[in-house]
């Protein structure tokens, strides 16, 4: 053995150091940045404003005096319409937070798709739920509005 592997093999171990050194310091920078992200999004209306925070946790909901106007079906419409498209536009910022961090590794394939899913309407059960369910044929004393659904 030559003099000079041993000093290579040193040259080599400080430098992964000092990446894996590097590393720590962009996972602790992207995590403060992930913390700190936020989407604020108004329904096209403007009746509806929410904020929401990484993960899809809602921060705030505004309702203006044109939303109380509305339906309780159409408002309720609206705020779920609206947090969706906020919970897609913080997925967004997220990807592009993650993006120099995991970017080309199959964590980052895995983000966007999870990003494509959270842009794509939730299908309902809806229609499948309202073809089981039918009017009693006799009202229920216990239920305030006189029909019940079973």
């Amino acid at each position: 053995m030559s003099s000079a592997e041993p000093g290579a093999g040193q040259q080599r171990l400080d430098d992964y150091l000092r990446r894996v050194t590097e590393i720590g310091q962009r996972a602790e920078e992207t995590q403060a940045q992930l913390k700190a992200l936020r989407a604020d999004v108004s329904s096209p209306d403007r009746s509806v404003a929410v904020t929401m925070a990484p993960g899809g946790r809602l921060e705030k909901l505004s309702l203006t005096p044109a939303a109380m106007r509305m339906s309780h079906d159409q408002l309720a419409a609206l705020i779920t319409e609206t947090v969706g498209r906020g919970q897609a536009a913080v997925a967004r910022q997220v990807e592009t937070t993650m993006q120099p961090l995991i970017g080309g590794t199959p964590a980052m394939d895995f983000l966007r798709d999870q990003v494509t899913a959270a842009q794509q309407p939730e299908e309902t059960e809806e229609p499948q739920q309202q073809q089981q369910r039918r009017p009693s044929q006799r009202p229920d004393d216990d239920e305030p509005f006189g029909t019940i659904y079973r």
